[in-house]
């Protein structure tokens, strides 16, 4: 009765919806069902985002269907434990479930990508970062420290072929330090890297870490060398910078990102131009030259 009294002498005082409602339809599309303070999403909520179709995902990596988020908000924004949800139909995909700070996943989480990817660690600011583990598709395995979404420091990838390498990496790739083993051949390779490609190392064999019974087809000749102690220090000194590269920065990340999604517009198809920025249609236009002159020859007989 106070509700209405108070719209009654105050019609334009706006009205503050708090606790639990029934499902809120935006105009848009999409709905939100759950618990609001002061209009904003508050406590646990289930929002869904409008049905779109590949129509309206025209030149982007997004397929169709809805998004559904379940769990946490704090004045409007997903924070706390929720779950990130595909619906297409009635097949529902689970994306990502885990921590959120700021409407942004930070924290522990497990995300599952559409190529087959899962990656299971630490979040920060919608970007792998801190420890966590990630199984590709191809069978490979990683395992150790990420920064901005890149595989960044100490891990360990393990190779759907058995072999395995432990050491640093930087910025995605093999960079300085690292041992890599050859389990089939039964080899240790130890030396320094850089982008994945081996710039110095030193194999030795270990036949108990071979896969098979079988010798080895590439045996390690005996070392001759006077001082080897020496000479491996020496050049692995020369390659220890590689393990020392500096992460990308997060506005590095994002425009890759952009760089990478609007490639596919870049062409070397000639183009006309135009002294506005506005891209004139590759068409045929009237020629006026030969009228123009015509009647600058009129004008010029008059």
């Amino acid at each position: 009765m106070g509700t209405c009294l108070e719209r009654y002498f105050c019609p334009n005082k706006p009205v503050c919806s708090s606790g639990r409602r029934a499902t809120f339809y935006y105009p848009g599309g999409g709905s939100y069902s759950g618990y609001w303070l002061c209009n904003k999403h508050q406590g646990w909520g289930v929002k869904m985002t409008a049905k779109r179709t590949s129509q309206y995902f025209f030149g982007k990596k997004q397929p169709e269907g809805q998004l559904v988020y379940e769990g946490h908000w704090v004045m409007n924004k997903r924070q706390g434990v929720g779950s990130m949800l595909r619906k297409r139909g009635t097949d529902v995909q689970l994306i990502y479930s885990g921590r959120w700070y700021d409407d942004m996943k930070c924290g522990e989480g497990k995300q599952f990508y559409p190529d087959g990817c899962v990656y299971f660690g630490k979040w920060l600011r919608n970007r792998r970062h801190g420890l966590g583990i990630q199984w590709y598709k191809d069978g490979n395995i990683y395992a150790g420290e990420w920064e901005t979404d890149f595989r960044h420091g100490l891990g360990v990838m393990f190779y759907a072929n058995g072999n395995r390498y432990e050491g640093h990496f930087a910025r995605g790739y093999k960079n300085g330090e690292g041992v890599f083993y050859h389990m089939h051949t039964g080899q240790i390779q130890k030396g320094m890297w850089e982008n994945d490609n081996v710039k110095t190392s030193m194999m030795q064999d270990d036949p108990k870490i071979r896969c098979n019974l079988a010798v080895t087809p590439y045996p390690i000749p005996r070392n001759y060398l006077k001082y080897p102690n020496e000479i491996v220090r020496e050049l692995f000194q020369r390659y220890k910078v590689f393990s020392e590269k500096p992460h990308r920065r997060f506005n590095d990340k994002v425009s890759l990102d952009f760089i990478h999604h609007h490639r596919q517009y870049a062409s070397f198809e000639e183009r006309f131009a135009s002294p506005t920025i506005v891209d004139l249609p590759s068409a045929q236009f009237a020629c006026t030259c030969e009228q123009i002159a015509r009647n600058e020859t009129n004008i010029s007989q008059i």
